[in-house]
């Protein structure tokens, strides 16, 4: 009997001791993200201050932009942020670069391979018309403007999807890598997982929900989602083929299948129900 009542204890302890453990590995999750300061480098006053750095030259060998081999007056990057804030007091491998464009496009990257990948900041095209300082952007039929910054990495593939090219570039953040994650993570249901990390690589660049990502294209969520006022089948179709519905739209074809878009739009169609005033 005694025996039975001590294996009992130690089972209670043994279930103790993991409960409090993911206790604190949640609070832990959670204080990172509140701790950790958020911080922002307005590249244009940088630049009206002289704070910039040292110019140089750097060529890209295919140009993911432009797809060809360019050459850019620039900066270093890495060192630009280095040089403006103090990394020391950040958790470098705990933080995520992002970068904010004249047209709403908001990449993301983390902070410690941006500043391991020999980035620059290129304010110049050298191959650009006479009297230009950038060569026109044509992009499915549309003609766009690099200026006034885009990120360069004359030593990273342009077929490694890890590094962010962001043009029209006017400002970068510095934030917590987790930050979208707490936030539109679906808690609720993990079944929609695929869903959140198809929205999170391919579409919150451009849109935002609850007003988190891109401007570039519309809020998906707020104050109507997008799934209460397309219908299912002709949403999950538009975002697999967007030129198939409209002439000249700036939405890329993103190369994924009918399934994968049905797995974003279930994705929001849970958001939907989880909505945060603006």
């Amino acid at each position: 009997m005694k025996t039975a009542k001590i294996h009992l204890i130690l089972s209670c302890l043994f279930i103790f001791s993991i409960l409090s453990c993911n206790q604190k590995k949640e609070q832990k999750i959670e204080t990172t993200s509140i701790s950790q300061p958020e911080m922002v480098l307005d590249l244009l006053d940088l630049q009206a201050n002289n704070k910039l750095g040292k110019d140089t030259l750097v060529t890209i060998a295919n140009d993911p932009v432009y797809h060809k081999a360019k050459k850019y007056k620039a900066v270093s990057a890495s060192l630009l942020v280095k040089t403006e804030i103090e990394l020391n007091k950040i958790d470098s491998k705990n933080t995520k670069i992002v970068f904010e464009c004249v047209d709403g496009y908001k990449p993301e990257m983390p902070l410690e391979l941006f500043l391991n990948a020999n980035p620059f900041l290129a304010f110049e095209d050298v191959d650009a018309p006479k009297g230009s300082k950038w060569e026109p952007i044509l992009k499915e039929g549309n003609e766009m403007n690099a200026e006034p910054f885009y990120i360069v990495y004359p030593s990273i593939s342009e077929k490694d999807s890890r590094y962010k090219w962001p043009y029209n570039l006017v400002k970068i953040y510095l934030e917590p890598l987790n930050k979208s994650t707490l936030e539109l993570y679906p808690l609720k249901n993990k079944k929609l997982e695929t869903g959140y990390t198809l929205f999170k690589n391919q579409c919150l660049t451009c849109h935002s929900i609850n007003g988190i990502g891109g401007t570039m294209g519309p809020e998906l969520n707020y104050p109507k989602s997008v799934t209460e006022y397309w219908k299912e089948n002709e949403l999950v179709n538009y975002i697999v083929n967007p030129a198939s519905f409209r002439n000249k739209v700036k939405m890329p074809t993103l190369g994924i299948t009918k399934q994968q878009s049905q797995e974003i739009v279930d994705y929001l169609k849970y958001m939907s129900e989880n909505k945060k005033k603006l």
